[in-house]
């Protein structure tokens, strides 16, 4: 319930933004006379990375909820040990495989966070350049041949 009001804010917002970048950035890029990029790049990469970040936030939560309720169990399995606080004895637990499960799971979060957000940029790059970049370097080039000819 939560996530769905968020992605709903996020969505709307995201949207918004987009046009205003795609109505000032690009539209700025896209009208010029000597080298148009003649797509919304900029309002296009912010939409790719505003949909990476409900991903991300998706499977972060997906990930944590699993990982406290692991850790929980684990803290609660943990074996009593015998502890002697201020003259009295008494028994604490050990919580020390709940700690590897919160540790482990923090680490996966992690990873999988940083190499998604890897993984969408490197096919931004990779495909904003074959779109527009090496159009625009063999244009230059045909230019530049055309002006030293």
């Amino acid at each position: 319930m939560f996530l769905n009001q968020e992605y709903l804010y996020l969505g709307v917002f995201s949207a918004v933004f987009a046009i205003v970048l795609g109505l000032t950035v690009d539209f700025q890029e896209m009208k010029r006379t000597d080298y148009p990029t003649n797509f919304p790049y900029t309002a296009i990469a912010f939409l790719v990375g505003a949909a990476t970040s409900i991903l991300a936030g998706y499977i972060g939560m997906r990930i944590a909820v699993y990982t406290n309720t692991r850790t929980t169990f684990e803290c609660c399995r943990g074996e009593d040990l015998p502890v002697v606080v201020k003259g009295v004895a008494t028994t604490r637990k050990d919580l020390k495989d709940g700690f590897f499960v919160a540790f482990r799971g923090g680490q996966v979060l992690g990873f999988v966070l940083v190499g998604l957000a890897l993984l969408v940029l490197e096919i931004i790059i990779v495909a904003f350049k074959a779109a527009w970049f090496d159009a625009a370097v063999e244009s230059l080039e045909k230019n530049t041949k055309a002006t030293t000819t």
